[in-house]
């Protein structure tokens, strides 16, 4: 991604010039829908995806605010009513219990399987922490809300597979210059992982 351009102010993540590609358009539709209904915050491999780490992935992490029965329902209506399909069951009651449950549950476009959202409630303390300290992304004059960077580092070191790791190396070198590197040793110590290097 030669010609991206990116800008960080701590609160907010600027790209401009980046490809647009099938992936991206997948997440743009689904978070449009998600935040008509509750807060959401992406997590895990798309981040290093969005920001230019050339890999594959098979689900884009979402979670979201909890939010009551009947504005799922909505939610689960919107999504049907917008070319998508659920994984886990098509029935918004079993879904929304499921959830619950700490459970995620698994949206697809119709008639695909990959790429499909999971979509889940804050499981511990890293993820509502994710969700209150999201940062707002605009691409191309679009927008969306993920992980501090900070964490999402330190979470994959956490996670620990090749993978992951080399997803925090990835944007801890695009990031370097742009994080606090405070909350990002602060963030390995609460994970364990305060003695990797990178």
């Amino acid at each position: 991604m030669k010609n991206l351009e990116l800008m960080f102010d701590g609160r907010r993540i600027t790209l401009t010039n980046k490809r647009i590609n099938k992936l991206d358009e997948f997440v743009f539709k689904v978070s449009s829908l998600i935040e008509k209904y509750t807060e959401y915050v992406i997590v895990s491999g798309y981040i290093s995806i969005l920001f230019g780490r050339s890999r594959g992935t098979e689900d884009v992490d979402f979670v979201i605010s909890s939010l009551p029965l009947e504005e799922f329902r909505k939610l689960y209506e919107d999504f049907l009513n917008s070319g998508f399909e659920f994984i886990n069951a098509d029935d918004p009651v079993e879904l929304f219990e499921m959830l619950i449950e700490n459970q995620a549950v698994r949206a697809c476009e119709i008639g695909t399987i990959f790429p499909n959202a999971e979509i889940k409630l804050p499981k511990d303390r890293f993820h509502l922490e994710a969700l209150k300290h999201r940062i707002e992304t605009i691409i191309n004059d679009r927008r969306i809300f993920i992980s501090p960077i900070e964490l999402q580092i330190a979470y994959k070191l956490y996670l620990g597979s090749e993978k992951d790791i080399e997803d925090a190396i990835f944007l801890y070198e695009l990031f370097r210059d742009h994080i606090s590197h405070e909350k990002l040793q602060y963030w390995k110590t609460q994970l364990g992982v305060e003695e990797f290097e990178l």
